[in-house]
């Protein structure tokens, strides 16, 4: 299961991620995803697969063989955040007004 706070920068990035017809992402359950399916711009399907099968975040991409779709591990992350980076990073500015949204709803507790 993803943290809520990744699970929120992962939809803001889809929101702000370059191409036509955006990055979309499907959560999977929606209210706690443990999978997030990611469709890239131009796609009808999503592509790749984002997990958390242990400590490490798991990008897989799909690949159609004879009629059947399986998997192929492309990489691993530290968090969500991470993966989505790595299939279309995002501009600084942009980062910086996610991550300051991300302060106000998900604030750190103070020691």
């Amino acid at each position: 299961m993803f943290h809520p706070s990744d699970v929120a920068f992962a939809q803001r990035w889809s929101e702000r991620a370059p191409g036509i017809d955006g990055w979309r992402i499907l959560l999977e359950p929606e209210s706690v995803p443990d999978r997030v399916h990611v469709l890239p711009p131009g796609a009808q399907e999503p592509v790749f697969l984002i997990t958390r099968p242990s400590v490490r975040v798991v990008v897989e991409r799909r690949v159609a063989s004879g009629g059947a779709d399986s998997y192929r591990r492309v990489g691993e992350f530290d968090n969500l955040r991470q993966a989505v980076q790595a299939l279309c990073p995002l501009p600084g500015e942009d980062l910086q007004e996610i991550n300051e949204a991300l302060e106000v709803a998900f604030p750190r507790l103070r020691r």
